[in-house]
């Protein structure tokens, strides 16, 4: 059986509406469906003739532009392998991912290909602003390629927030196996569908669930050079978005703007969260709004998210991400791989159609990921009575101190839930006492102190679970490319007790 490519879609829009935007950028810029067919295939018969050739790599780096969305339909029309470079990307980390994927050619805008040159790539750079001169160019069409949907389409990078990034190898089946089941999901989805993403194309939300979803169903994809709350919520509203992802910060910041509350979003039937911890606060004031958030958990390894909730199981249980997919089905097991009890927190496994075919070159960490067509996932969940899955953490950044296991999530969430709290962290430290005790990084405003924070938490968690170490910040919490805050690099800047304060609260019994 040979169900498609992921390009297939967008030149069956083509034909069908020629005429509906396709995409549409800051400031009004737009492609209409047949414009975008028309460009990747110019460009992608020149990449041909540069020598492209069926399973070269080809990257791309740069920020959100319509170039950067025809770059990589004419890369896949090539019959060319898409590894997105994030766009914030400096230095080492540009060399270690060229070096990983080892590409053909990077489709570059000018300051990462002033980047990538000075940080020694000797790859061949192709200005993505010269790729803009094939919008207009005399009409080509790319010979065919040997590419089935068992190919590899793209390779999606981990977020590297425990290690280096490793690339995902994503083939056109799996994506389109995934889109078919978010379409069950969700039968609303279809060609009326307007969609806002407020990543980088480079990410899985932005180039799978984005472009690529969009041109299947013929929507349109709205996106942005740069998240901003107040661009967002005029998107959201403006627009009639029906279709939004978005992580915790982005519904929190965009829910405290001053326009949240007499803004029509009656458009917006399709709201999802995922890579954090969200409050019910933050819920809250969406659901006022008419807006039901739903939960999801999932990975790029699988395709993105492979629990969501539906409409009634985010009402019925607001933090779960419901029951499970059409397709995707996950299993709670114990360290011996027995399965959970209801209510009892284990490793999370994972099986379905958008599993990846591997890591890039990288057979050993494919092994150790999937065992017996089982994603090995290393995070930590759990499933009550009726079903419905709850994502507790990840294992290895759970805290062990004093013989319990503390989630760091779980304290997030209550920390988030005292008003003054902007943003929040919480992490491992050494403690000689209990082995591991739990720090809590803050921002704050409106007065809230270290102690308030504290004392907050005090009323609300078991002694073991408690931040003894509350350290305020006047800046922002750093933050990983796809916005979740990055723990690894708080961690490793409070590891030592020296850049530590002394320790909040009595000694636990």
């Amino acid at each position: 059986m040979h169900p498609g490519l992921l390009h297939d879609g967008l030149a069956y829009w083509a034909r069908r509406s020629p005429d509906k935007r396709a995409i549409v950028i800051d400031r009004g810029a737009s492609l209409t469906y047949r414009a975008l067919h028309a460009w990747s295939d110019t460009l992608g018969a020149h990449l041909q003739e540069r020598g492209v050739a069926p399973g070269d790599v080809i990257a791309i780096a740069g920020t959100n532009s319509l170039a950067w969305a025809a770059a990589a339909f004419a890369a896949m029309k090539a019959g060319a392998i898409v590894a997105p470079f994030n766009d914030r990307l400096v230095g080492e980390e540009l060399v270690f991912l060229d070096g990983m994927v080892a590409p053909r050619l990077v489709l570059a805008d000018a300051p990462r290909a002033d980047l990538l040159r000075k940080a020694g790539v000797t790859t061949p750079i192709f200005s993505l602003e010269d790729a803009v001169r094939f919008r207009d160019a005399p009409a080509a069409t790319p010979r065919d390629v040997a590419t089935s949907s068992d190919s590899v389409a793209m390779i999606m990078f981990t977020s590297g927030s425990t290690a280096r990034p490793k690339g995902a190898m994503m083939t056109h089946a799996s994506y389109l196996a995934k889109f078919h089941e978010m379409r069950i999901l969700d039968a609303t989805l279809g060609p009326d569908t307007n969609s806002f993403m407020p990543f980088g194309l480079h990410a899985s939300p932005g180039l799978a669930w984005g472009l690529l979803f969009m041109a299947q169903l013929g929507g349109t994809l709205h996106i942005t050079e740069r998240y901003q709350a107040e661009r967002t919520l005029r998107a959201l509203e403006g627009e009639a978005i029906g279709f939004f992802i978005g992580v915790p910060m982005i519904y929190d910041q965009v829910s405290q703007l001053p326009g949240f509350a007499a803004a029509d979003l009656s458009a917006l039937t399709f709201a999802r969260v995922g890579g954090a911890s969200v409050s019910d606060a933050v819920l809250a004031r969406w659901r006022d709004k008419g807006v039901i958030v739903r939960q999801l958990y999932g990975m790029s390894e699988m395709g993105g998210g492979s629990v969501i909730a539906t409409q009634e199981e985010a009402l019925a249980r607001p933090q779960s991400c419901g029951r499970g997919l059409a397709f995707t089905k996950f299993r709670i097991v114990d360290a011996e791989g027995r399965p959970c009890a209801p209510g009892e927190p284990g490793h999370v496994l994972l099986r379905g159609p958008g599993m990846m075919a591997g890591y890039w070159r990288d057979p050993e960490a494919t092994a150790a990921a999937v065992v017996d067509g089982w994603m090995q996932t290393g995070d930590i969940g759990v499933v009550d009575e009726e079903g419905y899955f709850t994502f507790v953490d990840r294992a290895k950044e759970m805290i062990k101190s004093g013989g319990f296991n503390v989630s760091p999530a779980e304290i997030e969430s209550v920390l988030s839930s005292l008003p003054g709290v902007v943003e929040c962290a919480v992490f491992a430290v050494p403690d000689e006492t209990f082995g591991e005790t739990a720090c809590a990084c803050v921002r704050l405003q409106g007065g809230v102190t270290a102690e308030s924070v504290y004392q907050h938490c005090a009323a609300r968690l078991a002694a073991f679970k408690l931040p003894r170490y509350v350290i305020v910040m006047d800046t922002p919490l750093p933050r990983l490319a796809n916005e979740k805050i990055d723990r690894r690099k708080l961690k490793a800047e409070y590891a030592e007790p020296s850049r530590r304060p002394a320790k909040i609260g009595a000694s636990r019994e």
